[in-house]
């Protein structure tokens, strides 16, 4: 569900990164200023999106990590 959701915010973010392009050279009215600053909304969003789920990796790395651990608390003392 996590890599859904990041695979999807980084969809949006692009998609809303071209329309903004596309608009920012044409503004006329207040309404084309709503609207550009509902875009930068939008991929703000989508930013915020992407760094919650970029855990999705560091999950990933640290499940193939191993660690080994000896002490001397842990060993099995003998009887006398």
């Amino acid at each position: 569900m996590k890599l859904f959701s990041l695979i999807l915010s980084i969809i949006v973010f692009i998609v809303s990164l071209y329309f903004f392009v596309l608009k920012i050279d044409d503004i006329d009215s207040v309404n084309d200023i709503i609207y550009v600053s509902l875009l930068l909304v939008l991929m703000a969003i989508c930013i915020v999106g992407v760094i919650i789920n970029w855990e999705f990796f560091r999950q990933r790395k640290n499940k193939t990590f191993i660690f080994f651990v000896n002490n001397s608390f842990s060993k099995k003392r003998e009887k006398k």
